[in-house]
């Protein structure tokens, strides 16, 4: 019988902002300890939030293997590996003094605007050890800027948003993109014509990416319910298109570079799609040897529960132009806030655009009138795709976009 210990330790400093002004701080400090007993055919499993008696926590994993519940996988061994990515502003002192002076100088700069939300700083530690020689750990620091801007002449709640999440406190770039969000708010154009246009998303807008989670979810990919099950070998995407589960720290600013059973990929990524070729879908130990697929890494689960099939981070390849390039001396549509759309079930898509701006590739020049966007996967990954760019367009971590073509008309 083998036993395994899966620890995470999440540490958040946080302030509230409530109409430019600091509302209040909070803290937050969370361990969570889950043990393992493998039998080779089944796992006992048990969890403790909280500082925890281990060889109490195993005795419960132990009862809890006289439940037969099956888990024939074995577990990683032999490996052992440790990382450490910091940040700025976790100093809870440092943090509330430069959300103050940020807030002073909107006060000054922006003031038909109120701002609201959160800044945060935060530390996720993780690891996991087991007695077949498995020993990882995992620290990353990050920080998380987000504002809801508000017109204070309007009636909505919301009118926009910023913010960045990273590791470099960046207050220039961070004030730079709020005072361009609120002037091209400002700067209202009323013309538009309906057709074909490039569209701009933040490469981490989760809105153009929700289908493809559903395409490449291991269970819904093996048991045929997906759009690209039987397709593994296939040219189903643009050539230019490759797409990544990934667990890069330069990627993400949160989880770890292993998942919830061990697994960790060489590169700490893995290609699903690669030059539009479908590679696999993501998987955890379950749904790769269910359905005879390759091994992911993509586990998650509950720290009193048993590892099951997660959500990874899908991270699609930079191409090696900017922004301004990707859009081929065009103006963009840069989508801001987008809700109430979704996927049919074959794949088209269709999303009310609350606020979206015209962007040059460099600066959002005005703000656009209420829009609607449509596509398909097959045309806003095949032919209508034109990429991700390269740089960080606002000088910020995190702000490269993804431009692909879209039917775009104004909403009567």
């Amino acid at each position: 019988m083998n036993r395994e210990k899966y620890v995470t330790h999440y540490v958040e400093n946080a302030v509230k902002i409530v109409q430019t002004e600091i509302s209040s701080v909070r803290k937050k400090d969370i361990e969570k300890t889950s043990v393992r007993l493998y039998d080779g055919v089944n796992m006992g499993v048990a969890g403790a939030l909280g500082k925890c008696d281990e060889e109490a926590l195993y005795e419960r994993a132990e009862k809890s293997l006289k439940l037969n519940i099956p888990y024939p996988y074995a577990p990683a061994a032999a490996n052992e590996r440790e990382e450490h990515f910091e940040s700025d502003l976790q100093d809870e002192s440092v943090l509330l003094e430069e959300t103050a002076d940020i807030l002073e100088r909107l006060r000054e700069q922006q003031p038909k605007f109120s701002f609201s939300h959160i800044f945060k700083s935060s530390k996720l530690e993780s690891s996991i050890e087991n007695d077949l020689g498995l020993k990882l750990i995992s620290c990353r620091e990050s920080i998380s800027l987000a504002l809801v801007v508000k017109d204070k002449s309007s009636s909505n709640i919301i009118d926009a948003v910023t913010g960045y999440e990273g590791r470099r406190f960046n207050k220039k770039g961070f004030l730079d993109l709020t005072n361009m969000i609120c002037d091209a708010f400002s700067n209202q154009i009323d013309e538009f014509t309906d057709g074909t246009y490039p569209v701009v998303f933040s490469s981490d807008d989760g809105t153009y990416l929700k289908k493809m989670y559903e395409s490449l979810h291991g269970m819904l990919f093996g048991s045929g319910s997906s759009l690209l099950s039987g397709k593994i070998g296939q040219k189903v995407f643009s050539p230019d298109f490759t797409l990544y589960q990934t667990r890069r720290a330069a990627d993400g600013f949160s989880g770890a570079f292993f998942d919830y059973e061990g697994t960790l990929n060489s590169d700490e990524r893995f290609a699903l799609i690669e030059d539009g070729v479908l590679i696999a879908p993501y998987t955890d130990k379950k749904t790769a040897s269910t359905f005879k697929l390759p091994l992911t890494g993509a586990a998650g689960g509950e720290y009193d529960g048993l590892p099951e099939l997660g959500f990874p981070l899908l991270k699609i390849k930079e191409s090696e132009r900017t922004a301004k390039q990707l859009l081929n001396d065009r103006m963009g549509i840069f989508i801001l806030i987008a809700s109430g759309g979704d996927f049919t079930p074959d794949g088209h898509f269709a999303s009310p655009v609350q606020l979206a701006f015209l962007f040059d590739g460099e600066r959002f020049v005005g703000r656009l009138p209420e829009l609607s966007i449509s596509s398909s996967l097959q045309e806003m990954f095949g032919r209508n795709f034109a990429g991700v760019s390269r740089d960080d367009i606002f000088e910020l971590e995190n702000t490269k976009v993804t431009v692909m073509n879209m039917s775009v008309e104004r909403l009567r």
